[in-house]
């Protein structure tokens, strides 16, 4: 009976230690391009890092917005992600990081991870009137390739999606590991070390609209093509498998 309750426990408790500490648990991931181009370079430090480090940016390529899935619904106060690529990638050694997520359940198979990417940073989205606010401990990340796990395979319905609600899931393409930056004179702190997103491939599915954004390198519009991940909030284990 014990065996059996296990893996609804793990979800259980993976679910009331997200609510927590995150201010949103899905996120749906679409690919445009930027009406601005912005090439800036900013300093970070991630969790595998000694020091704090030059990373130079180009974006936004991605935009991501708050969706309900697995039958909960979008959070009120909507979270978005601006998603800028990481100029020469750092080469970086594989690492095995041990994390459960909503998708994956009480499989917490360590997931095999390359060098980081993508530089996520909150936004805010400007639709009329003043923008959105941006939740409070919604942090920056690195998204790491991850380069070895199984495939999904499920289906979900999307609610609030910007492309169509059915949807089905494939393999994770990238681990959202938080980083502190330092940006001109600011300094943005990682609130949660341990939360993250595991970035779940979605059957492509053209997507075409703009979407009017705000966040630290000022306004602009990605010209959205389609939508393609789903980012599940993820606990990632207290002893970094290495």
């Amino acid at each position: 009976m014990l065996r059996k309750s296990l893996p609804l426990l793990l979800v259980a408790l993976v679910t009331s230690w997200a609510q927590a500490h995150t201010p949103v648990e899905f996120l749906e991931v679409v690919e445009g391009k930027p009406s601005n181009l912005i090439e800036h370079g900013i300093e970070l430090k991630g969790i595998f890092d000694d020091e704090k480090s030059m990373t130079n940016l180009k974006g936004p390529y991605r935009f991501s917005a708050a969706v309900g899935c697995l039958g909960r619904k979008a959070e009120k106060q909507k979270a978005y992600l601006a998603w800028y690529k990481i100029v020469a990638p750092k080469q970086e050694r594989q690492r095995k990081v041990a994390c459960v997520d909503l998708i994956r359940g009480a499989d917490s198979t360590p997931l095999t991870i390359g060098s980081a990417e993508f530089f996520v940073s909150p936004a805010q989205r400007i639709t009329t009137g003043a923008p959105t606010d941006i939740p409070s401990g919604l942090d920056h990340f690195k998204a790491y390739r991850i380069i070895d796990a199984p495939s999904r395979e499920m289906d979900v319905t999307l609610t609030e999606s910007m492309g169509p609600p059915k949807r089905r899931i494939g393999k994770p393409a990238y681990l959202c590991i938080a980083s502190e930056e330092w940006h001109h004179d600011e300094f943005f702190p990682a609130t949660h070390r341990r939360t993250g997103f595991v970035v779940y491939e979605l059957e492509p599915q053209q997507q075409s609209e703009k979407i009017t954004l705000i966040d630290q390198f000022g306004l602009n519009q990605v010209i959205t093509e389609k939508s393609q991940w789903l980012a599940v909030t993820a606990s990632l284990s207290t002893n970094l498998a290495e």
